[in-house]
């Protein structure tokens, strides 16, 4: 900043991210460390200085007043003073209810194959209670997702929730509806908690499918309760490839994207799947769980409302049954709506309007 600032903002979420060079690899991964770093430009272009710590640092005092305190878990009250703007970002949907959902799908499994698995995104009762203090306490709510995802919380808090969508990974090429060839292949892409993100309903459908192939990337490996339960269809299925974890940026992911004709993601909760946003603006037809967080129309893909085994397998194979020019439309309509309307500059344009109205002088 070249002349004085207004004031001083504190944001806590992933502050090295910050020192990434603009083309970094590292913004390549996850869409959130472009989200944080732009977050801090934000403020910095309406005339704040910015201080950044880590979203789980528990260790720093301030030593300041800070006009603003932009926080996406831990140090929203504790960093904020009498008059401080406090904006609590949420990035998924209530924790109560994903806890209950994930045990739902655990409690599922168990009475389908006897299996037993650990949960993996299971949110302690102390981070709960933390978590509704912030979301009590908060001036300003910015929330990934959808109405769905709002229909998750407490009811007499939703009206202080602002909609912000986050971006896809960044992806150096995208295919042309037009021009790509596709296979009677699909993709299940999605982070940690397999039995959360429905992989388990996913790999029964394609074990009794064998003409229908299925890659699967992720970090599931490192959940060993659930590769034992599924070491079957995982290491002996003929038409299920299992790739473990791959960055969308890597070669070998463009590789196998590059014949895919849908991704799959029946979560049983999120804010918005970003994941399912990178397949899209790849060129990919989704087909989603209500609780992926984003909004589809049949022109777009498959909105799975219960996510059974059944309904996963009748809109596989309702996409496989349609002529190759309606596919290639659905293929071009989706990637368009995911590009736009998930790109980094509509998130800067939708964080921007609430920094806009939290601060003072703007």
């Amino acid at each position: 900043m070249s002349k004085s600032p207004k004031g001083h903002v504190l944001v806590s979420y992933i502050p090295d991210s910050l020192l990434y060079r603009e083309g970094d690899k590292r913004f390549k991964r996850h869409s959130n460390a472009w989200e944080s770093a732009e977050i801090a430009r934000i403020f910095n272009r309406y005339g704040y200085s910015v201080d950044a710590i880590s979203w789980d640092d528990r260790s720093f005092v301030p030593e300041r007043y800070y006009t603003a305190v932009f926080d996406i878990h831990r140090n929203l009250l504790r960093c904020s003073s009498l008059g401080t703007h406090k904006i609590f970002h949420v990035t998924g949907s209530d924790p109560a209810f994903s806890n209950r959902a994930e045990q739902e799908r655990i409690d599922a499994l168990m009475r389908r194959r006897g299996v037993a698995v650990a949960p993996r995104r299971y949110v302690s009762e102390k981070d709960l209670e933390l978590f509704y203090g912030n979301l009590e306490n908060a001036d300003s709510v910015t929330l990934i997702g959808n109405e769905t995802t709002v229909a998750t919380f407490p009811h007499h808090l939703r009206h202080k929730m602002i909609l912000v969508t986050p971006t896809g990974s960044h992806l150096e090429t995208v295919r042309d509806a037009k021009k790509t060839s596709f296979r009677k292949e699909f993709l299940w892409f999605n982070g940690t908690g397999a039995v959360h993100k429905g992989l388990d309903l996913v790999l029964e459908v394609f074990a009794r499918n064998p003409k229908i192939v299925l890659h699967v990337v992720g970090p599931y490996r490192k959940e060993r309760d659930f590769t034992a339960a599924y070491a079957y269809e995982l290491t002996k299925c003929p038409n299920i490839f299992s790739h473990g974890f791959l960055s969308p940026s890597s070669r070998k992911f463009r590789k196998i994207a590059g014949n895919v004709l849908g991704c799959i993601s029946p979560s049983c909760s999120e804010g918005i799947s970003t994941s399912a946003i990178t397949c899209m603006q790849y060129g990919m037809v989704p087909i989603l769980s209500r609780n992926s967080g984003i909004d589809l129309t049949p022109d777009v893909g498959y909105l799975l409302q219960n996510c059974t085994i059944v309904e996963i397998e009748a809109a596989i194979l309702s996409l496989l049954d349609r002529p190759e020019h309606e596919i290639r439309g659905m293929i071009a309509t989706s990637q368009e709506f995911a590009l736009k309307k998930f790109s980094r500059a509509e998130f800067s344009r939708r964080m921007g309007t609430v920094v806009a109205r939290s601060l003072p002088s703007v």
